[in-house]
Parts: structure tokens; C-alpha cells; sequence
């Protein structure tokens, strides 16, 4: 076996890590000029907002959001005390609620003003730390220094480490501050004037991975629950799913709290409506090459022809997680056919790899779309472009099946992905 083309089908496969540039080292080795418009907006927006001002940022799964969040809380961080977080760090998944959100935010702001060691009332403390009863806050010591190896606590790695694992202590918490959720966010309040005051800038909370959360989950959060999110007195931007959007009854709730339209990330595209359908369109260039660095920095040269790259990023139909998905199953085909085949000792990312990276994430959609009702609604988004009628397209949308594109109107298309599998239902000409 080629140890060497081994050593660099792993080390493209690791810099297409599929979570977002967080860290300063890889935002330095891996970061593209991207959506600078939509960061400006963003940035103007919270300025112009006022001291308690709420910001909801939408868009795809994997268009590139959490990436430039980051980079939002970065280029604040000279006017404001930026936190920037994701609340799957925090919380399971499954089981995020407005109350846990906002407990979440003062968890946040406690543990960096107490690196900061800016001083913060005994009174604020109790209310954020010493909710639990006895028993389950030694619990909590004992099971801390048992994982730390220390001997003091690290109470906030400890709380975060219990509400993203243990169930029993989510319930517990709801059911602590659900009836007095009112003092938690006058305790929220006062720990962003101490830090205010100490720091001599106002206090700006970014929360990512919001948009990740299933619908049946983020519904209830922003339709029903809204008012008491959007009730600490400071600035706060939250990130939602572009198939929430959709729903005209959280669409309502955001009206009524003052949020006139989220902003929106929107799909790369790489052609006008007009042309996608064309065979001989030729693709917007700069938007390839856009792509086309985003490979660069992570393939080694020679490894992956100008030629598959450019097909690669047509599959990715815009989003930049979809490309680092073709991208990592191209490498993991590549390592397999180097330990079966003796034969390709000089393997590179070919056709016959591509095609079969791309059966394995068509197989993966087609998993999820399963009924005969939901292909002929993606049927139906190919032939228009328009969205379809029902419950089902929000669950396409949010499964990016089906992409939503802007012009000086929307327009949907399905995932070029996606596309084969209406071929082989007989749905569309082949």
C-alpha cells in the first residue's frame, strides 16, 4: 500500500471536518472570503438595534452560518462583550427549551465573567449555580474531580456536562425556573449590567446551532415561547432553520415581537433560474471558484482533478457542507480501494470514485424521503421551481432535499443529488 497516499487521503479527510471554523487555527488555514454582505448586514443591524435589540439569522443547514457567526463575534468584540456559543455544547439536542436557552446565555455570561474575574454579586451566583439540592450538587462535585483528574470543580464544565447528558437533571431544571422564569431573566439582566459596567461594553449574544434542532422542537421555542426569549433587556442573535421560516405561525410570532424579516443566508448559486434546466448553461464562474478555493485549501495537489472538482461542486448544489460531504466520502472510497486493490497504489479521486461517493449520500436521501407523496412532491419542485403544497416540503426543505435560491424572487430546486433518484421513479426524464 501507497503509505503516503494513505497519509494524505486522512489528512484531506480530517481538514473536511464537517463542523464549522471555530478555532483561530482553522479559520487561518481553511477561511474563504464568504458572505461578507450578509456579515455587513448583520453587523449594521445589531448597531443600530436598540440596547435589548433581537436578531434572527436563517438559512440552510451547512450554507456556512456558524462559521460566520463566528467571525460576527470576533469583529464585534471591540464595541461589545461578545459570547459566542452553540447550544449543542450545552444541551442535548432533543431536549432544548426556552427555558434551558436562556439559562444557557447566563451559564455563558457567568463562566466568561468569572475568567475575567469581574466581580458579580453573591445573589446573581445562587441563582444560576445553586438551583440543585444538596445531594445532586455533591453529585455533581464528585463526579467532576472524578472526570477532571482535580481537585477543585470546574461547576460550569460540570453543569454543561449534566444538561448535555443526563435527562433527569434537564427536568430538573425546568421545573426550577418554568415558575419563576420571570427572576431568572431579572438575574440575566443584572449580570449584563455588571458586566457593562466592568467592561465599559454592552453585552452581545450570539447562539449557533439553533437552526439544527428538529422542527418539532423549534416550532413550540419560537411560535409559543417567544415573548419570554426575547425578554432579556440586552442584545441577542439567534439562529433559525430557513424551513421554519416557512411556517406562517412562527413567521406571525417574529412579527409580533418586532422582528420585521430575518436575515438570511442565502445558497451559492451556479445558475439563474432561467438557465438550470438548460444542457449547455454555462455555471456562474465566480461562484465556481469560490468552490474551487474551498478544495484548494483542503486537497493536496494532484489529488483532485480541476475537472472532478468542478463536478463536485456542481453535486454540492451550493451549500459548502454538501461539498465537504462529497469531498470526505471521495476520500473515505479512496482509502478503501487502497487497502483492497494492490493495483492502485497512485489513487486519485476519479469518476468511478465520485459516482460512487455519490450513490452513498443519494442512498443516504433516499432514506429520507421514503414515500411516494414526498417524491412527487420534489417532482413537482424540479418541474416549477416553486415550493409544493403541504407539510411535506417543509420537511424537504429542512432535510435540504429541496434548496431554496433567491433572485428578485425565491425560486427551489431539489438537490442535484436528489435529482437521480426522481429518474429512477420514473418522475422526470432521465
Amino acid at each position: 500500500m501507497n503509505e503516503e497516499r494513505l497519509k494524505q487521503l486522512q489528512q484531506a479527510y480530517q481538514d473536511l471536518d464537517l463542523f464549522p471554523l471555530i478555532e483561530p487555527e482553522n479559520i487561518e488555514k481553511f477561511r474563504v472570503e464568504y458572505g461578507r454582505p450578509v456579515l455587513v448586514r448583520l453587523k449594521r443591524e445589531i448597531e443600530a438595534s436598540t440596547s435589548d435589540g433581537k436578531v434572527i439569522f436563517a438559512g440552510h443547514r451547512g450554507c456556512g452560518k456558524s462559521t460566520l457567526l463566528k467571525r460576527l463575534s470576533v469583529e464585534m468584540a471591540d464595541k461589545y462583550f461578545s459570547i459566542f456559543f452553540s447550544i449543542s455544547d450545552l444541551i442535548e439536542m432533543s431536549d432544548v427549551s426556552h427555558v434551558n436557552i436562556l439559562y444557557a446565555i447566563g451559564l455563558m455570561l457567568l463562566s466568561r465573567a468569572s475568567k475575567l474575574r469581574i466581580p458579580i454579586a453573591d445573589s446573581i451566583k445562587r441563582s444560576l449555580l445553586d438551583w440543585m439540592n444538596t445531594t445532586e450538587t455533591e453529585a455533581v462535585e464528585q463526579e467532576t474531580t472524578a472526570e477532571t483528574g482535580l481537585g477543585g470543580v470546574d461547576i460550569f464544565k460540570f453543569i454543561s456536562l449534566k444538561l448535555q447528558r443526563e435527562q433527569k437533571f434537564r427536568k430538573e431544571l425546568e421545573r426550577t425556573y418554568e415558575k419563576k422564569l420571570s427572576e431568572l431573566v431579572r438575574n440575566l439582566d443584572l449580570l449584563a449590567a455588571t458586566i457593562q459596567n466592568a467592561t465599559k461594553r454592552p453585552v452581545l449574544v450570539i447562539i449557533d446551532d439553533l437552526d439544527k434542532l428538529d422542527l418539532n422542537i423549534i416550532e413550540p421555542i419560537y411560535r409559543n415561547n417567544l415573548k419570554a426569549l426575547f425578554s432579556p433587556g440586552f442584545k441577542i442573535v439567534f439562529t433559525i432553520p430557513i424551513a421554519a421560516i416557512q411556517e406562517p405561525r412562527v413567521m406571525g410570532a417574529l412579527n409580533s415581537e418586532g422582528i420585521v424579516r430575518p436575515h438570511l443566508f442565502p445558497v451559492t448559486k451556479f445558475y439563474s433560474n432561467q438557465d438550470c434546466r438548460s444542457p449547455n448553461a454555462q455555471p456562474i464562474e465566480k461562484n465556481i471558484k469560490l468552490f474551487e478555493r474551498v478544495l484548494e485549501k483542503r486537497f493536496p495537489p494532484g489529488l483532485l482533478s480541476p475537472e472532478i472538482a468542478k463536478k463536485t461542486i456542481l453535486m454540492s448544489g451550493g451549500v459548502i457542507r454538501e461539498l465537504v460531504r462529497i469531498g470526505r466520502e471521495c476520500c473515505t472510497e479512496c482509502m478503501v480501494q487502497l487497502e483492497i486493490d494492490s493495483d492502485c497504489d497512485d489513487i486519485k479521486i476519479n469518476d468511478e470514485i465520485l459516482s460512487t461517493a455519490l450513490r452513498n449520500l443519494r442512498n443516504d436521501f433516499a432514506r429520507q424521503v421514503g414515500s411516494r407523496q414526498l417524491y412527487e412532491m420534489l417532482a413537482e419542485v424540479y418541474k416549477t421551481l416553486k415550493p409544493a403544497e403541504g407539510e411535506g416540503f417543509i420537511k424537504l426543505l429542512h432535510g435540504l432535499m429541496v434548496l431554496e435560491y433567491e433572485n428578485d424572487a425565491l425560486w427551489y430546486d431539489v438537490h442535484p443529488i436528489v435529482i437521480e433518484l426522481l429518474r429512477r421513479e420514473e418522475l422526470i426524464e432521465s
